[in-house]
């Protein structure tokens, strides 16, 4: 493999996030950033109602909305601080990021992966790319296929909690009319003052869009749906998460802490959990950590519950680092098990970034007039628009063969050493769904997120696969239990539908350049890989040096599905084989949607708040 390849997983992870042309976060005053920020450990209360573990996107929108009622107490505990840079999404937005690395990824040329993880309050959403998406009907209701019987995690009972969690605004109409921007505000988006997270279009968008969308008109048999966020796929334009007022990030913190005037509202900073506290019938009653200014221990006790909101890669090492994951792990740790369950930290999946392809137009368009709604070419890369299209039109030729070798697979074949049964029968539960999915021509499989390198320069584009089928996993390490990070292994690309999955996308993308294509007038030449890679060895060579296995959208390793399934928490968020200890974040997501996954962790969120006053509704809860 030539070395002209290796600088391409920067490039496309610095077009994917985005972040030299996003909006700064607000510098706040701090007079108005708290509801109480407790300095140091000795000013705790000596126990509060509920405990979350994390101040990230989810664990900020449950402790706000849990004190909303001023009876009880909530205390946020987060490893990292506030801080309030001057450009996130500049050099200094490092600190500001767990440092993380993968395990080598035998798939991968033995590449190690850098994670991708806020590291402070706000958690991802202060660092995110900032795109507003949610995935199809299909999507959620399969979760509800891999959970317990009754389970209201369906679309249907999801909708008023993604509504609920963003305050839509829709574009100016001009820019709408410009560049075909529509929406469904009834059928997709909450528009109340419930919630001070915002989904806007704030600005203008590229004009090189027009040409992918215009080429994708063109081709048949895509859909173009009202809104891709009311339950359909296709082609679509997504808002950001800006406050459209005061241009800057709108995220978790932003949403649901500043300017909160609560007294029953605490926060812990510097403060690392350690453990889950649980009594001798694994009922909780409080939570261990480090207070890193000073590296001792203290706890804290919780009367009523503790939630577990870390995200999907500290999820499953802190209930793993509390008696609560797998036996065998657990005793090479000399871990008391408290809970044997082996999903947890099982079942890691994140969206990938797949391999570049390039072109150079030979007859290229003229750069089109400039107006307000215009941003330069080398601006707003990758914003907007996106086309998430079924199998069977990203895929005509191959996409009843990829189906059939996915469902026909032994997951023990492709799965990590070891594995235990249970999970085992959850990955071939999930393979049965995503391949009737492949089959379907309704729900999206193929992200196409495209970015513009500028005139002469074709829109290149980078596959994004919304639904990967190889399992990584996430553990502790039993000979380092202090260490405050967990051993990462995305075991990418360890099942072969993966690579056949993006060679199939990188011939759909062929077609739509092509002489045969839509954008044939244009007489694109293909510059990356280039048109003589197009053996199938050639291509998974390519692949395999260029894939990046992680788009930040961690989840699963916390999986809410049936425990027959290697499932880690029921329909209520409660972990299994525990009382009064949930797990609220992207680890419970059994499988990945077809989208970002910020405004789903939103409104998991906002879902374990109310399973969480049902519960105490009447039992002197909230």
């Amino acid at each position: 493999m030539s070395n002209k390849y290796t600088i391409f997983p920067i490039i496309v992870a610095a077009l994917f996030l985005v972040l030299s042309n996003l909006p700064l976060v607000a510098a706040i005053p701090e007079s108005v950033l708290r509801a109480r920020h407790v300095q140091s450990p000795k000013d705790l209360r000596k126990s509060y109602d509920y405990v979350i573990v994390g101040a990230g996107t989810a664990g900020l929108t449950i402790a706000d909305r849990l004190t909303e009622s001023p009876k009880y107490t909530v205390l946020v505990i987060e490893h990292g601080r506030f801080w309030n840079p001057s450009d996130p999404n500049g050099d200094g937005q490092r600190a500001h990021l767990y440092n993380l690395t993968s395990m080598p990824q035998i798939g991968l040329d033995n590449r190690a992966i850098p994670l991708g993880m806020g590291f402070g309050v706000g958690g991802s959403s202060a660092v995110n790319g900032m795109a507003v998406m949610r995935g199809t009907v299909q999507d959620y209701n399969i979760w509800a296929e891999l959970g317990n019987k009754g389970s209201t995690w369906t679309w249907k009972g999801l909708v008023p909690y993604f509504r609920k969690a963003i305050h839509f605004v829709p574009p100016d109409p001009v820019l709408a009319s410009d560049f075909n921007i529509t929406y469904d505000t009834q059928a997709a988006w909450g528009q109340d003052n419930d919630t001070r997270v915002y989904a806007s279009f704030p600005g203008g968008l590229n004009p090189a869009i027009k040409i992918i969308y215009n080429g994708l008109r063109q081709a048949p048999n895509i859909p173009f749906p009202r809104d891709g966020h009311a339950g359909s796929h296709g082609v679509f334009y997504y808002p950001l998460s800006v406050n459209p007022n005061t241009r800057q990030r709108s995220y978790s913190r932003t949403g649901h802490w500043d300017g909160l005037n609560r007294p029953n509202y605490d926060i812990i900073t510097s403060a690392r959990a350690t453990k889950v506290l649980l009594d001798k019938g694994n009922v909780v009653t409080g939570v261990e950590f480090i207070f890193t200014e000073t590296g001792k221990k203290h706890t804290v006790k919780a009367r009523k519950e503790v939630v577990v909101s870390t995200g999907a890669i500290h999820t499953p090492y802190l209930l793993q680092l509390s008696g609560i994951g797998p036996r065998g792990l657990l005793k090479r740790a000399r871990i008391p098990v408290k809970a044997d369950l082996p999903g947890v930290g099982a079942n890691f999946q994140d969206h990938p970034i797949g391999p570049p392809i390039r072109f150079t137009f030979t007859n290229p368009p003229p750069p089109p007039t400039s107006n307000s709604t215009h941003l330069p070419p080398s601006e707003g890369q990758g914003q907007g628009l996106v086309a998430d299209l079924p199998l069977p039109i990203a895929a005509p030729f191959t996409f009843s063969t990829i189906a059939s070798s996915l469902l026909d697979q032994n997951p023990a074949s492709f799965a990590a050493p070891g594995t235990d049964s249970s999970v085992l029968r959850g990955y071939k539960a999930q393979n049965c769904l995503l391949a009737h999915q492949m089959l379907s021509s309704t729900p999206g499989s193929l992200s196409f997120l495209h970015w513009v390198v500028g005139y002469p320069t074709a829109p290149g584009a980078n596959p994004i696969n919304f639904h990967i089928t190889s399992r990584g996993t996430v553990t502790i390490n039993p000979a380092n239990l202090s260490a405050p990070d967990p051993v990462v292994d995305y075991r990418a690309l360890t099942n072969p539908v993966d690579t056949d999955l993006m060679i199939a996308y990188l011939e759909f993308y062929r077609r739509f350049f092509g002489p045969e294509g839509p954008l044939a007038e244009y007489a694109a030449v293909e510059t990356v890989p280039g048109a003589n890679v197009t053996s199938r060895e050639d291509l998974a060579r390519y692949i395999r040096a260029t894939y990046i296995p992680q788009a930040w959208h961690p989840v699963g390793t916390a999986a809410m599905m049936r425990r027959e399934l290697g499932g880690v928490v029921d329909d209520k968020l409660r972990v299994y084989g525990t009382k009064r200890l949930r797990v609220a974040d992207a680890s419970v997501v059994p499988i990945l949607p077809g989208g970002t996954t910020q405004l789903t962790v939103y409104m998991i969120g906002e879902k374990a708040a109310d399973l969480i006053k049902e519960t105490w509704k009447g039992k002197g809860g909230v």
